[in-house]
């Protein structure tokens, strides 16, 4: 049926993340968000040379910016049919199920791409001006490294924004979701390791290691060597092989659940 093909419909997405005017309003909390985390990981970076605070620092901004916008826009944007009922008139016009959320997830890749840009962007202006300040060798492993998790991060992000959005079927629910996953997720990272000390018990500490907001704080310095700027990391030390299945692991359910209820679930409200 003509205007069902993934690129057209990935178009149809597009215009709904563009005409959301809300969309429009997530970067100014975005950016407060990741200033407040590139202000904590610059503090816990001070004892490292210039650069290495410079790139921390703004790794953290922008790994929480562009988290915030990623969490934000693809759980409204996979909320949005069934809220507004409209899902019965896509599936209508031959659209199957499982293509719409392809078309979903690809839409937010195309979104994750000028975002990554600009943070690649700003991050080259304001790392250069802080080196300026503070003359320093760039560690070009560390940029790339760094450029590496934030994408990773954002792909997450997104990944979690769709899969509440199918799940939940309501742009409240979704957004709730997005909004109070990672903050609770590093709240038990922060409470486990006192449950682990208050029982003596290994397996509190163990738990840590398995969470998915730890894991993707401790992820830079597992592949940097070093201490990047993290804020809340696993309790217990663990490897890069760990900490990228973790994240894959996080990723398959994520796709899995999605993809899972979509499929099954009936669109009769």
């Amino acid at each position: 049926m003509p205007g069902t093909s993934l690129t057209c419909l990935v178009r149809g997405e597009l215009r709904k993340v563009v005409l959301q005017a809300s969309n429009w309003a997530v970067p100014v909390v975005a950016v407060a968000i990741g200033g407040a985390a590139g202000g904590a990981a610059g503090d816990v970076a001070s004892g490292l040379g210039p650069f290495q605070v410079a790139i921390d620092t703004y790794r953290a901004f922008a790994a929480a910016a562009t988290g915030v916008v990623m969490l934000a826009v693809s759980a409204r944007l996979a909320a949005v049919e069934y809220q507004e009922g409209t899902i019965r008139v896509v599936l209508a016009r031959g659209v199957g199920r499982l293509r719409l959320l392809l078309a979903k997830l690809a839409t937010m890749g195309v979104v994750a791409l000028p975002l990554l840009a600009a943070a690649a962007i700003g991050g080259a202006v304001v790392v250069t001006l802080r080196l300026w300040q503070q003359p320093a060798p760039v560690i070009w492993g560390d940029v790339w490294l760094a450029a590496l998790t934030v994408a990773l991060s954002a792909g997450v992000c997104g990944l979690l924004g769709a899969a509440a959005g199918a799940v939940g079927r309501s742009m409240t629910f979704a957004m709730a979701v997005a909004a109070g996953f990672f903050p609770l997720d590093n709240m038990l990272g922060y409470l486990l390791p006192i449950l682990q000390n208050a029982t003596q018990e290994r397996v509190w500490g163990d738990l840590t290691t398995y969470l998915l907001g730890p894991t993707l704080n401790h992820l830079p310095s597992v592949l940097m060597g070093r201490r990047a700027g993290e804020l809340i990391p696993p309790q217990l030390p663990v490897d890069a092989v760990h900490s990228v299945l973790v994240i894959a692991g996080y990723c398959v359910a994520l796709v899995a659940a999605a993809a899972l209820l979509t499929w099954r679930r009936d669109v009769v409200e």
